[in-house]
Formats: structure tokens, sequence, C-alpha cells
């Protein structure tokens, strides 16, 4: 049985100690209604399944703490394959690299590891198309130049969103895009990118806020004669790590005893699930794409 995109359970986790001995904790970003459903002191068996090993029977556990953490445990000696599994693989050190968690059917999940020295990077992991067929892609060569350069963007545990947007400026930009470019004269409305009529958003902000990009594309076909629009998003497994890593650092730098909140950032999910809902308005063939690592 396959998942619908929507409901499958998906993220990534930097590797740590505690990642090889005990368990992994599941993002808030990540968690789906099922996974919510779960009570505080309550557990789901799950099978775990890694390249070359044999299933691992495990659990997801609601811990009966405040916060209420939602975990994979797997510090059981019935599970120390899987340890052990882990262990080998990020034997040379846990720094860096990350751990791909994906659902593939109900409760049953691969752990994919992700190497710092397989030189992780990022990638455009899924593609949904309005107005466009997929095999059409190859109409819009600036496409293939915004995969080629999100390739030489090499992940980093210290980067936020906000230092992915600037890498993602300074590839584009030296590949001849025009960056914050008008829409409407009048309006001062402006998209991040455009080349030969595509026009481009990045959005790894507030999901609220997305809309608006929307609104910048149709008025760029009707103003500036756009051939296409592409809305550029993390997927949500991206998002929630991006999430998590700002989460541990507004907390290691937060004098408050309360814990900060991070959280809301945009998704590729989110935009799938919508288009085919806003579609009926948009004329102009629109291209929403999901930002996500994997290795170079």
């Amino acid at each position: 049985m396959t998942l619908p995109l929507f409901e499958q359970i998906k993220f990534l986790h930097p590797m740590g100690i505690s990642t090889c001995k005990y368990g992994v904790t599941i993002p808030l970003e990540a968690q789906t209604r099922a996974l919510q459903a779960i009570a505080k002191g309550c557990k789901v068996p799950v099978t775990i399944l890694c390249d070359g090993m044999e299933p691992v029977h495990a659990d997801i556990r609601r811990l009966n703490n405040k916060p209420g953490h939602l975990q994979f445990r797997y510090e059981l000696k019935a599970q120390e394959r899987l340890r052990q599994y882990l262990d080998l693989v990020f034997a040379n050190g846990t720094s860096g690299s990350l751990l791909n968690i994906e659902e593939i059917t109900p409760w049953t999940f691969r752990f994919q590891p992700i190497l710092k020295n397989a030189i992780p990077c990022l990638q455009i992991s899924d593609m949904i198309f309005h107005r466009l067929e997929r095999q059409d892609e190859s109409r819009f060569a600036e496409l293939g130049q915004i995969r080629e350069s999100l390739k030489t963007i090499v992940y980093d545990a210290g980067f936020s969103q906000v230092d992915y947007n600037g890498l993602i400026r300074s590839g584009l930009e030296d590949r001849g895009w025009q960056s914050e470019q008008r829409v409407v004269k009048e309006l001062g409305l402006k998209c991040d990118f455009e080349k030969n009529g595509v026009w481009v958003e990045v959005e790894f902000g507030n999901a609220r806020s997305y809309y608006q990009d929307y609104v910048k594309f149709m008025l760029a076909r009707k103003y500036r004669d756009a051939r296409l629009g592409l809305l550029l998003c993390p997927t949500t497994s991206f998002a929630a790590l991006l999430c998590e890593l700002g989460r541990q650092k507004a907390q290691a730098n937060s004098v408050a005893e309360k814990t900060p909140v991070y959280s809301g950032m945009m998704s590729f999910e989110k935009a799938a699930r919508e288009l085919p809902f806003l579609g009926f308005m948009f004329e102009m063939p629109i291209v929403v794409a999901g930002v996500g690592v994997g290795e170079k």
C-alpha cells in the first residue's frame, strides 16, 4: 500500500551520538495526524528498513514528559542490529551527516544515511506542473540552470534559510538571472528572479505569505509577458530540518524559560496539496519545485 504524499512521514535528522544509541525525535513539522494521535506514554510498533539489513521491529513512542516528545526508540537488545548498522555507517563521525527517514508503507520506514563525506547538497527532489506537461520541461532551459545551480550549494548544519536564500541568489546571478525584478512598476511588487520570461519565487519563509507569489506570477503574465512561473519551496523533510536546527540555535541563545517557537515554514507538500484547488485562477504555466538535500 502506497501512502498519499500528504500523509507520508518524511524528514531529515541531523546525526548525533544519541541517534546511534537510542532513537530519533520526530520534529513537529513532520508529524502527521496519525502520529499526533499517539497519546503520552503510548507507543506504536513500526518496522525499520536499512540497505542490506533484515527489517528491525521498533516503536514510535510519545514520551510522558511535559513537551510530549515523539520518538523512534530502538535501545533494546532486539534492536541491536540497527544500532550496529548506524555505528558502522557513521564510524568516521556523525557531525554534518544526516539520516533521511521516510515512511514507505503504513508504519514501515526506510532509514537512509546521507554522509558528510558524500557532500550532501541541495537538489530539486520533486515537481508538480500546472498547464504544462512534465515531458515539456525541456522546453525551458532555465529550469535546468536552476537544477544545476542548486547542486552547487552544499548542506551545512550551521546554515539557516537566510543563508540558503543568499547562496541561491548568488548562484543564479552568476548564471545571468536578474534578481529583485519589478512585476508592475506602479505597485512596487518584485519577484526574486527573472530570466527569458521565467519568473521565480524562492519561498523558504512563512507558509502564510506564499499566496502572494502566485499573484506576482499572474501580474507578470499580464504585464510582462511571462512564459512560466516557478515556485521553489523546501520539501517538508528539509523544512523540518531547518526548523529543528533553528529551534536548537534559538534555545542555545535564549535566556528565557519558555522554549522559543520556530515553525510555520512553507513546504512543497503544502503547495502541491493546494495547487489543484487554486489552479483555476492561473492561465499561465506554473511549476512548483521541492528543494531537498541529497548526495552530490
